[in-house]
Order: structure tokens, then C-alpha cells, then sequence
């Protein structure tokens, strides 16, 4: 596949309208290192980096990694939401479902979700473990584990520091305004990749750093996060010896994104079923 401009994404979930655990990288063809994006207001709100990828992936072929899982597991229980009627059928289906009970909340927020009848019975939350609870996984997180890229966290379990479930539920939400927005973005592997054609995609920065050889730990300092770079092709960051780890994680997704984007092997999964792809997705990256 062919794209202009690479873009890594590290996500946030939290309540508000600004979220500096939000980051975003981006790079053109070619091995300079991907530069930080920074916002008008000096943080990001979902809302805003909505606008920005809208402006430029209209703007050049854009392949954008976002760090959120783009669906609930399904494929082990037959359904999102096992026991219960409302039900969505695909991915995008459920999308709609928590944009819809999550309407009132501003700037994409979705954790109220987790906290709605009867959707709440799945969801291990703060407050309470739902009746119906089991730490459920997607196809391709059980991929992960399997290829020693990592072990993602179910998004059913919002408790502790790797839980991702709110922000994959707010990137539901975001991933329905943009579709509304932009349709003829493709959000792989729901929709089939197409050259010239902007697309976003489920990444796991944590499968990256594997593939980079950096150890289990997130990337703090400069050193380590050029040397990531390197095994991606990339130039050295030229950032200052202390990193953030949110923009590590931006910076060598974007870089990785550039490096693996023409494997078209990792456009179709060997493992990605047609009802896995349906109904749960993949992560870009993973065979």
C-alpha cells in the first residue's frame, strides 16, 4: 500500500476536554523521524484530533495508527454482549450502539457506557464487577500473546493501570464521527485497503517495541527510543534525553506504520478469519 503521511496516535479515555496522555506523531515518506503534533491549546481533545486527522487525511493518502482497540471480543461467545437483546452484528454496528447511549457526553467520552443497563453486566469497573464479568479477548490479542508481542489487557477490565476499555470505548465513538465525516477513509480491516486511499488502524505500540527488540518496559529516554527508531529505518528522534512514554509510543508507531506498511502480507492475516474481521478486527502489525 501506498500512503504520503504516517501517523501514530496515543489515546486517552479519561473524562474532559483536554488530555495530555493524548500524543500524535506523524511523518512523510522517507527515514526522517516522525515530529510531534502539538495543539493550538497546548493539550488534545478528542474532538480536536478528530478535526486534525479529518484535515489531513483529506489533505494526502494518510495511513494513521490509533492505540485503542476497535472492537469488543466476539468471535469466542458468538456475541458482544452475551444474554442481552440490543446486540450489535459487526463492528461498526457497535460503534453506533455506544455513540448512541453516550451521546450526552462531550469531547467523544464514553466511560458511562460501562456503567449503563444492561451493558454494564460485562464490564469489571471501579465501582462494581458486572454479573455477567469474564475477561474475554480478541482473536488477535490471543495472536499477540502467541507471537510474543505482548499481552493486551481485556477491554472489559477497567481496573488498573493497563486498562484500556474506556479508551477503546471512546474510540468507538470517535471512530463513528469519522466515518459519519469521512467516509471514504477506510478503518481496516473492516473496510479493504485501497492505494491512494487514506485508512486508520488498531495499533499496539507494545507489539512495535517488541519488534524492535526494546525490552517490557515502556520507552523513557531518548537513547532507547532512537534506538527503536533504527530498527525501523528511522533517523534518530532529536528529542532530549527524558521521554514521555505517551510519546514514545506515538513517535515509534508512526515510524513502524512507514516501515511495514508495504509488507502487504500484513494486510491479510493468515490468522484474521472473515468473521474475525467482521466483527473484531486486527492489529496492524500482527501476522
Amino acid at each position: 500500500m501506498t500512503f504520503a503521511t504516517f501517523v501514530g496516535i496515543d489515546w486517552s479515555g479519561a473524562k474532559g476536554k483536554k488530555h495530555r496522555g493524548i500524543q500524535v506523531a506523524a511523518c512523510a515518506a522517507g527515514t526522517m523521524a516522525p515530529r510531534l503534533v502539538r495543539p493550538k491549546e497546548g493539550a488534545w481533545s478528542r474532538s480536536a484530533v478528530l478535526d486534525w486527522l479529518t484535515a489531513t487525511a483529506t489533505s494526502s493518502p494518510t495511513l494513521a495508527g490509533l492505540d485503542f482497540s476497535f472492537s469488543l471480543p466476539f468471535v469466542d461467545e458468538g456475541a458482544y454482549f452475551p444474554g442481552i437483546g440490543d446486540n450489535p452484528r459487526d463492528a461498526p454496528g457497535l460503534w453506533r450502539l455506544v455513540d448512541r447511549v453516550c451521546a450526552a457526553e462531550t469531547d467523544l467520552y464514553a466511560g458511562t457506557f460501562a456503567a449503563t443497563s444492561p451493558w454494564a453486566a460485562h464490564f469489571f469497573a471501579n465501582s462494581a464487577k458486572g454479573v455477567r464479568f469474564a475477561r474475554r479477548h480478541k482473536a488477535v490479542e490471543r495472536a499477540c500473546a502467541l507471537q510474543g508481542l505482548g499481552h493486551p489487557e481485556s477491554v472489559f477490565h477497567l481496573i488498573g493501570p493497563k486498562q484500556v476499555g474506556r479508551g477503546s470505548l471512546a474510540g468507538m465513538r470517535f471512530l463513528a464521527a469519522l466515518r459519519q465525516r469521512l467516509p471514504m477513509v477506510g478503518v481496516w480491516p473492516f473496510d479493504p485497503p485501497q492505494d491512494g486511499r487514506s485508512s486508520v488502524v488498531e495499533v499496539f505500540p507494545r507489539a512495535f517495541l517488541a519488534a524492535a527488540g526494546h525490552g517490557p518496559t515502556k520507552i523513557r529516554s531518548a537513547a532507547d527510543l532512537d534506538r527503536a527508531l533504527a530498527r525501523f529505518g528511522t533517523a534518530p528522534s532529536g528529542l532530549s534525553e527524558a521521554v514521555d512514554d505517551n510519546v514514545s509510543d506515538a513517535v515509534v508507531a508512526a515510524a513502524a506504520l512507514r516501515a511495514l506498511s508495504a509488507d502487504r502480507a500484513l494486510w491479510r492475516p493468515a490468522s484474521m478469519e472473515d468473521r474475525v474481521r467482521r466483527t473484531e478486527g486486527w492489529i496492524f502489525g500482527v501476522r
